[in-house]
């Protein structure tokens, strides 16, 4: 696999792993915001005594305070998302036009040995 190929590989990998992570943090923020709703919700139509309201107050805290995490972590994931996200179409079209183009240039010169190749024979590690 030439060296490329291998970096536009990991380009790609990077982009879909870090779109995964977003997506399935967006998904448990909202998940954690009904969370918090619902338990809004129960607060409003039930009469609770006082070991109840402390169960209530204890259980919101919790979840509000995952929410605060996914929230930060969701923050912090965004600039590389956002950039990878802005970039990758470009980077695709560009890393398609250069292979087209070495193509083109490797059939019409009769080039057969790859990158590989001649850092074996250049001894380059």
């Amino acid at each position: 696999m030439s060296i490329s190929v291998n970096y536009f590989e990991k380009f790609q990998e990077l982009y879909n792993e870090v779109k995964i992570s977003y997506e399935k943090l967006n998904k448990l923020q909202s998940a954690l915001d009904r969370k918090v709703s619902d338990i809004y919700h129960d607060i409003e139509r039930t009469e609770f005594n006082i070991v109840q309201g402390h169960e209530i107050a204890r259980t919101l805290k919790e979840t509000l305070q995952q929410r605060r995490v996914v929230k930060e972590e969701l923050a912090l994931l965004f600039p590389v998302y956002n950039m990878l996200m802005e970039h990758s179409g470009r980077v695709d079209e560009q890393y398609n036009r250069a292979v087209r183009r070495s193509y083109s240039i490797k059939e019409n010169l009769k080039v057969t040995m790859g990158i590989d190749e001649v850092l074996v024979a250049l001894e380059v590690e």
